[in-house]
């Protein structure tokens, strides 16, 4: 395998979700020091993994070789995601009045099940009036 090969495959599984995690543990450290009351830890690991993996999926369709492991993660991005985010949401729903992280997390969650929703709709229309 040629070392460019190599380099791009470190760089999409290795060094991407490391970033990815260093980032989110960087937002947990800083809701800590800022006291915020019980703060959204598992909302923000929750919308930091399916942002993140939607970024590996377009960097695998870039820059690598698709897989069935790809697959299966769009897949769960895309049907199981905006269920999780979407309950996230509702939790959030009466908490987003203690903070702006609480605010972030709700919006995040509720707009990615919204656009997910949409998306999926919009699939199912086209696919529908195309006969």
């Amino acid at each position: 395998m040629p070392l460019s090969k190599v380099i791009t495959a470190v760089a999409i599984h290795l060094v991407v979700p490391l970033l990815g995690v260093v980032a989110f543990l960087l937002l947990c450290r800083r809701m800590w020091r800022a006291q915020i009351p019980s703060p959204p830890f598992i909302s923000f690991f929750v919308l930091f993994g399916t942002f993140g993996g939607w970024l590996l999926v377009l960097l695998i369709a870039l820059f690598w070789e698709w897989s069935g492991m790809a697959s299966i993660g769009v897949f769960s991005l895309v049907l199981v995601a905006p269920f999780v985010t979407a309950a996230f949401a509702l939790a959030l729903r009466s908490q987003r009045v203690l903070s702006a992280y609480h605010r972030s997390a709700f919006a995040a969650s509720l707009g990615y099940s919204g656009l997910m929703l949409a998306t999926v709709l919009g699939w199912l229309g086209v696919r529908i009036f195309e006969r």
